[in-house]
């Protein structure tokens, strides 16, 4: 799959070599010949492109075109020192100027559709700045367990920042900081306590062994210096948001402060969150009980991520009812009642007088008798996906949810 995806590399503002990967969908899952949308993903702190193929295959056969980068200083991409296990950036912006250059250069000017981000931990935090800053970049974004505010062990956010930013001071930002060094089995050590799977462990061995320029290396006092006022940032400048926003929160992160995460996320008119009590921060490579229930959602929130408050951001009731059709093709009536009923609420909210196109209605007559027959696993993935729908009306409408219609 790695090998027929297409592979290259884009300049920066600075005239840094970035490379990427772009994956077409799966012939068989086009809505009529084209992509149902396109994804940009972002990776995690010393992640890589190979480590995410396995979530790259579930979105392709959902039909799904995938561009993914990697970020600057890591892995295949040029790096601004010379010793390549140190991650370093020199302003934390560099990051969202490289992502909205790409999106300008390579991901708009190859998608007829729209455009939606996927982030991962560093990734989040990247994709949910360019979301504030640069809207018009994706439709919509999914951040996976996004450094809103990292850990620092026993120490407060507070202190370490003030030490950090005092070494950089000094000119000591290019210098490893505290902890921090080459990589070592140790790391791996490190690592392995954020998944549960076994597997998938094997797996990232795999891709160290075959691509070692994607070995995770230690952090620099400059980068940490930026990480922290990025989390400062983020949390005082994420009531800007205004475009739809899925949070997955693993509730047993090591990395990343779940308490901040919910308390920036809960309450925020364009977010929806979804947490899982057992899953450690890679939730999205961790064990198929934990991965599976956070893909569902992913995927059930892509179906239809505009809220449906907002005439704005629109996915046409036509839209949604193509893709209730689609779903139905490929033998997933839990998904595709969704979509339909989706497309019917749609209708109800920008037709308000006028009467229910045939077309839609037999979309959603079609999902619902072919879910009645399908086994008790589709059926109980549907009633999933219809209370995570009502947890987000009721959080829009928390007044006057009981005038909505209950399908």
């Amino acid at each position: 799959m790695y090998r027929r995806a297409e592979h290259g590399h884009f300049r920066t503002h600075d005239n840094l070599k970035i490379a990427y990967s772009y994956f077409k969908a799966s012939p068989e899952a086009l809505l009529g010949n084209s992509p149902r949308a396109t994804l940009l993903v972002s990776h995690g702190l010393g992640e890589s492109r190979p480590q995410w193929l396995d979530q790259i295959k579930t979105f392709t056969k959902e039909g799904y075109d995938v561009f993914i980068y990697e970020h600057r200083g890591q892995a295949h991409s040029d790096r601004s020192l010379p010793n390549h296990h140190k991650v370093h950036v020199k302003r934390f912006s560099d990051y969202e100027s490289d992502m909205h250059a790409f999106v300008e250069q390579m991901v708009k000017p190859r998608s007829s559709g729209p455009v939606y981000g996927v982030g991962f931990s560093l990734g989040g935090l990247v994709s949910t700045f360019n979301h504030i800053h640069h809207p018009e970049d994706f439709s919509a974004l999914v951040a996976i367990s996004p450094a809103y505010q990292i850990k620092t062990r026993e120490f407060p956010p507070s202190l370490v920042k003030f030490i950090v930013d005092s070494m950089v001071f000094l000119g000591r930002e290019s210098e490893y900081s505290f902890y921090q060094k080459d990589f070592t089995e140790e790391k791996l050590d490190l690592l392995r306590r954020h998944t549960h799977d076994s597997d998938r462990w094997i797996a990232f061995l795999k891709v160290l062994e075959r691509y070692p320029m994607t070995v995770p290396g230690g952090l620099t006092h400059g980068w940490l210096s930026n990480m922290l006022d990025a989390n400062q940032r983020v949390q005082r400048e994420i009531r800007d948001l205004k475009k739809p926003t899925l949070v997955i929160e693993a509730e047993q992160d090591g990395l990343v402060d779940s308490r901040v995460l919910r308390k920036l996320t809960q309450n925020h008119p364009w977010i929806s969150s979804y947490s899982d009590p057992k899953a450690f921060h890679s939730i999205i490579h961790d064990s198929d009980s934990i991965r599976n229930p956070a893909m569902t959602e992913i995927l059930r929130f892509l179906v239809h991520p505009e809220r449906l408050d907002s005439r704005d951001l629109h996915a046409s009731a036509q839209r949604l009812s193509d893709q209730s059709d689609n779903f139905l093709q490929r033998n997933e009536p839990a998904f595709a009642r969704y979509a339909a009923e989706e497309a019917v609420r749609r209708w109800s909210v920008d037709n308000p007088n006028h009467p229910l196109p045939a077309g839609i209605s037999a979309s959603l007559k079609r999902a619902k008798h072919l879910l009645s027959e399908s086994s008790e696993g589709q059926k109980g993935l549907y009633e999933f996906l219809r209370y995570r729908r009502k947890q987000e009306l009721e959080k829009i409408y928390p007044s006057s949810f009981l005038q909505y219609p209950n399908f």
